[in-house]
């Protein structure tokens, strides 16, 4: 399957008035994902189904991702994804979409970071930037099998040479 880990835009910073759920993308994380997420539909990517964590700025990122996307399918907010999301979360929500062939998964770090470069056999090696995208081919009924990394969007560019992004 192809999967892909996006982080959330850029969001407005922690406040004491501002509960951590609530916390919300700014101007410029909207206009600089929109732009990113033009350049994600040119890549071909393609998901099934877009699931999001239940915190504001992971949906209002997914909202950004779908309508770049003009994504017709299945577009849910998922408690599994919440901070502490990791691989046991991901078959959860497989489990509850089954038979999906491509995937997008709209968290946090360092969730999405660590799963990212466990699931291609590089622990600690990836980080994801607000409004990165890791695109990995994955099975995942092939337990302790790395997958295939695709390629990358940090900071608004494309990588596909998994040797200059993940040390």
């Amino acid at each position: 399957m192809q999967l892909y880990l996006v982080r959330h835009a850029k969001a407005v910073e922690r406040a004491f008035d501002i509960p951590e759920e609530l916390r919300f993308l700014t101007p410029e994380g909207r206009e600089r994902f929109r732009a990113a997420a033009a350049g994600l539909r040119k890549k071909g990517m393609d998901p099934e189904v877009i699931v999001s964590s239940p915190l504001v700025r992971a949906v209002q990122t997914a909202e950004i991702l779908a309508e770049a996307l003009t994504f017709n399918g299945p577009l849910t907010v998922d408690e599994a994804l919440a901070p502490g999301f990791g691989l046991e979360g991901l078959h959860r929500i497989l489990g509850r979409h089954p038979g999906v062939k491509a995937l997008a998964c709209v968290g946090h770090n360092p969730d999405l970071s660590d799963l990212g470069g466990a699931l291609l056999g590089r622990p600690g090696a990836l980080s994801l930037s607000k409004g990165g995208v890791l695109a990995l081919d994955w099975d995942p009924e092939a337990a302790g099998q790395s997958g295939r990394f695709l390629w990358l969007l940090a900071k608004g560019k494309f990588h596909t040479d998994v040797t200059t992004m993940i040390a």
